[in-house]
């Protein structure tokens, strides 16, 4: 409990930050700071019962600035402080004295101790440097002790720890320590905001209760779609109204097992905001997808759904700024431009759209940029997009952390596919998983509208012949080394005229990508000739539309998603999916030999109903089967938690001894070491590097730079650079030297030596 004091001259002589002016009266005191931070980290871990602790670590967090060398040095002395270990040695002491057990005390200790650097591991006395927090609540710091009791009246009591049961108690524990961890920097830095740059922080603004725009969904539905233009169009509806008469029920977790082209983006939307108006504590939606394409698209739906100030995209291709300031227009646009910019630093926006690695990543950071937003996934509707696309080797951490969410956080989790990975299994059927169609085997057979046939093994040449047969075809390779060689080889088939003939991988810039998109919807919807050859970054909620489409195999959830591509809107009785065996491929990705000879069996035993309920669960239940018995014969960890991460926090979980450093360098979704390199695409990407060349603010060029980045392997990456191919525009960025030597129209990067173009595996 705080006993406020008397404003005195002794309280105006500390101080926690400082302007450019020696003039004291400008200065933040400390204890104002504190206060300020203390009230809005109680604010924040309140949503999910804990405001005490947010109290508690906001009022001592920064108490090391009560020492008279920090205190020289805002006056400009050059000493190195450590302020952020003494208000964990002081709690660590006080709750020792009252008997406090060691691991509660060491909730707080790592949270304030961690508010600059990160959460650290807890280590041993040995651990090597200062980082380990058992090493610096030993350490020596500057004396503070006296000034701040005489300045801060505090209580301290030891809060309660009100969490409910766990599944998994070191998830639990760790992620409360985080989501404290995540109250505190969160807080600190918007008050410290708030005091330097009192603009930027009035131009967050606030925004609306998520249950507010539940009028507006239902307005542009009934505007958007008075009349049905496509066959399917009735079907979706009552399957839209199906899902809104669930989303009364107990926020929870769910499943959404839509079948493609069932309109599934915009019912998921529905159904979170009406179950946001159903449970007035939920704050906000967080929609989770696989690939930044597919977020870009689903943003615009829902900007145009919400309005543009409602919806914040959270991934790497991302731009929120403008310059151009000349109009009224302009001006509004900037100042919301700069709304959004500003939240994606903690996601306070109604709706969020963001990658897998965004999202999950976060949940097992110790970074404080990256925690930053983390007590914003309370109270929210988290809706997993291809949930059958998170990442195996990660699919048991990632589980338990939503299940988590859901069960001591307040918040509903949404898994939301056509291919619904066995998910209550791999919980072993410890939790509620609530489905929100009574009769997805009814909803499957009332969507088929495509024909698989498959074709087995065929070579480059055949394949490339049957391609160029059609007017219109989309063909699905594995590889970005498969789709470039196969596109040259249709190509060819047209030798004087080939405008027709489309490729799409990651190796253009997102800029690229998008153009090409536009091109082929027009041409599609003209009934133009239009041949389209790509890796599989089309398959998930890229919104074209083929007559006939061609899919390597791979598993069977991509082979149902590239069917999404085909007769989409039901404008056909059928549309024609072919599926074959390529021989261009790698052999180097295991786990794809492991689905593709899965979805094989699936093929073989449900000729006829290849798409149906009962081939998805026949094969995922195939696939998680050999993924859990190539672990028992093996003897190795649990491949889907192949790193160890909730073993390692299992461990050492009743002393609350965690690893946080350790755990976060683990737990990367994409292992394979990339490196961005910025393309000047059509000369537009040129006035921002001779603007970010100069600027002394970058982030927002970074950000207007995102879509001309192709991200490239390091191996690659080092051979452009040595080649001297690459121009360093500032430190640490990258762009082509010379774009119409080494970036092409129909390809985009031209792999710098054959090597590389051989090397590509299973990539986008």
């Amino acid at each position: 409990m705080y006993m406020p004091m008397s404003d005195s001259a002794a309280g105006s002589q500390y101080y926690a930050h400082r302007t450019d002016s020696a003039n004291k009266e400008d200065w933040q005191t400390l204890k104002a700071h504190l206060e300020g931070v203390a009230k809005l980290a109680k604010e924040f871990a309140a949503q999910f019962g804990a405001g005490e602790w947010g109290w508690l670590v906001g009022m001592l967090h920064d108490v090391g600035k009560f020492s008279k060398e920090f205190q020289r040095r805002l006056e400009g002395e050059r000493l190195s402080v450590d302020h952020a270990t003494a208000g964990a040695q002081y709690l660590d002491e006080r709750w020792k004295k009252l008997g406090a057990n060691a691991a509660r005390r060491r909730i707080a200790s790592y949270v304030i101790a961690g508010h600059h650097a990160g959460l650290a591991d807890y280590g041993t006395p040995a651990s090597i440097g200062e980082r380990a927090l058992c090493r610096r609540l030993l350490k020596t710091i500057r004396e503070y002790k006296m000034a701040f009791e005489q300045e801060m009246k505090l209580e301290l009591n030891l809060p309660e720890l009100q969490l409910g049961t766990s599944l998994h108690e070191g998830l639990q524990l760790s992620l409360f320590i985080r989501m404290i961890f995540s109250c505190l920097v969160d807080a600190d830095s918007l008050n410290t905001e708030e005091y330097a740059d009192q603009e930027k922080f009035a131009a967050r603004g606030k925004s609306c209760p998520l249950h507010e725009f539940w009028p507006v969904y239902e307005q542009y539905m009934r505007t958007k779609f008075a009349v049905s233009r496509h066959p399917v169009d009735p079907l979706r509806a009552e399957l839209r109204e199906e899902i809104l008469r669930a989303a009364d029920k107990p926020p929870g977790l769910f499943e959404l097992t839509l079948p493609t082209g069932a309109g599934k983006t915009l019912i998921a939307l529905g159904f979170a905001l009406k179950h946001a108006v159903e449970h007035s504590q939920m704050r906000r939606i967080i929609f989770v997808l696989p690939y930044a394409n597919i977020i870009e698209q689903n943003a615009a739906v829902f900007r145009e759904v919400l309005g543009r100030e409602a919806v914040l995209e959270h991934h790497s291709n991302v731009r929120h700024e403008k310059d151009d300031e000349d109009t009224e227009l302009d001006k509004d646009y900037a100042k919301m431009s700069q709304k959004l910019a500003l939240a994606a630093d903690n996601w306070d926006c109604p709706v969020v759209v963001t990658t897998n690695v965004q999202f999950f990543e976060t949940l097992f950071s110790n970074k404080r940029t990256r925690c930053r937003k983390l007590h914003n996934y309370a109270n929210s509707i988290i809706v997993i997009d291809e949930a059958q696309m998170m990442n195996g080797e990660f699919f048991r951490p990632c589980l338990y952390a939503l299940e988590e969410l859901s069960r001591n956080y307040g918040s509903t989790v949404v898994f939301s596919t056509a291919t619904q990975p066995p998910i209550k299994q791999l919980f072993e059927n410890q939790v509620h998983l609530q489905p929100l169609v009574a009769d997805p085997k009814r909803r499957f057979e009332q969507f088929e509208r495509v024909h698989v046939t498959n074709l087995g093994s065929v070579d480059t040449l055949a394949l490339a012949e049957r391609i160029a047969g059609h007017e219109q075809a989309l063909c699905i390779v594995n590889t970005r080394r498969a789709s470039r060689e196969l596109y040259e080889e249709v190509r060819k088939i047209f030798p004087v005229s080939n405008k027709h003939v489309f490729h799409l991988s990651a190796r253009m810039c997102a800029a690229h990508r998008q153009n090409k998109l536009r091109r082929i919807r027009k041409r599609l919807r003209y009934g133009l000739p239009c041949l389209l050859i790509s890796t599989q970054l089309v398959e998930c909620g890229v919104d074209i539309d083929f007559p006939v489409v061609y899919r390597e195999l791979a598993g069977l959830d991509a082979i149902a998603q590239a069917a999404g591509r085909c007769n989409r809107h039901g404008r056909l009785e059928a549309g024609e999916m072919y599926v074959f065996e390529g021989q261009l491929s790698s052999g180097k990705e295991k786990w794809l030999d492991v689905t593709a000879s899965t979805a094989r069996l699936a093929l073989e035993k449900y000729k006829g109903k290849e798409l149906s309920v009962e081939a998805i669960r026949f094969y995922f239940r195939r696939l998680y089967s050999l993924r859990e018995g190539a672990v028992t014969q093996g003897g190795a960890s649990d491949a889907m938690d192949k790193m160890g991460i909730l073993p390692l926090l299992d461990e050492l979980a009743d002393e609350l001894m965690f690893p946080f450093d350790e755990v976060a360098r683990r737990f990367k979704l994409i292992p394979t070491v990339m490196k961005p390199v910025i393309v000047d695409y059509k000369g537009q990407a040129r006035p921002l590097l001779d603007k970010l060349r100069h600027a002394q603010w970058t982030t927002g060029i970074m950000r207007e730079l995102q879509p001309y980045v192709v991200q490239l392997y390091a191996s690659e990456f080092e051979a452009f650079r040595k080649a001297q191919e690459l121009e360093e525009i500032r430190e640490g960025v990258f762009c082509l030297r010379d774009t119409r030597l080494w970036y092409k129209d129909d390809i985009g990067v031209e792999p710098f030596l054959e090597e590389f173009r051989l090397a590509e595996i299973y990539a986008v």
